[in-house]
């Protein structure tokens, strides 16, 4: 895995990382059975479509169109919505057009980050998108294991005390071309937070949102699939 990040040398992108502290003033107790890792180390996650109108357990979708499309939440059809499941050069894939309206769609997690460290995604943008036209979400909590309730199974966002966003993308990519990025995550918290004792820091929370400093083209698509977390 070492040789990976030498050839992908994603973290001398950290400068476009946009990092939100939030001070929670209580954290509640969250563990979900099921929603960590498998025997094998890995959380496979948009390896296969399901219903944006009706996800499954630990997931997270919302999404409306914008004003300027003039549509309701109940008329709007699945291509006037910015979140789509598309077939993209034989994979399954996210489509995010954050130009045709706004949008949450992220998935609980209980992943011990010294356990299972690496964050990988693929990603392609079509010839109008842009480098932040959508970002990743990273939720982490600082929590001793013995806190975590197994009865409290939890949905929606949960309580998050650090809250990381990536803008995804890539000046020297073209459109049309695949490309993977991987994450360490244990090194990115400790860039941020150095104090934090890594045993009591997991990972809570992968989401993806629209980007907050440009307006994206409303023909503007970002594809992504293949989130995997592995040790």
């Amino acid at each position: 895995m070492s040789a990976i990040f030498k050839t992908f040398p994603v973290l001398k992108r950290f400068l476009g990382v946009w990092v939100l502290v939030m001070a929670t003033s209580q954290i509640t107790a969250c563990a979900l059975p099921g929603a960590g890792v498998d025997v094998g180390g890995d959380l496979k996650l948009l390896y296969a479509p399901f219903s944006l109108d009706h996800p499954p357990r630990y997931w997270t979708v919302d999404q409306k169109p914008s004003a300027s499309q003039d549509l309701s939440r109940t008329s709007a059809s699945a291509s006037d919505l910015p979140l789509q499941w598309s077939d993209k050069d034989g994979r399954i894939a996210l489509a995010a057009r954050p130009g045709l309206g706004s949008f949450e769609f992220g998935r609980r997690t209980n992943v011990i980050v010294l356990a299972s460290p690496y964050l990988s995604f693929d990603w392609q943008f079509n010839s109008t998108a842009q480098i932040g036209d959508i970002e990743l979400e990273l939720g982490f909590r600082r929590q001793r294991q013995g806190s975590w309730r197994e009865s409290d199974l939890g949905s929606g966002k949960p309580a998050i005390d650090q809250l990381v966003r990536i803008p995804v993308g890539q000046p020297s990519v073209q459109y049309g071309e695949w490309q993977r990025e991987y994450f360490d995550l244990s090194t990115l918290y400790r860039r941020y937070w150095p104090e934090a004792r890594s045993d009591e820091v997991r990972l809570v929370w992968i989401g993806i949102v629209p980007g907050r400093d440009h307006k994206p083209s409303v023909s503007g698509i970002t594809y992504l699939t293949h989130i995997l977390l592995s040790r």
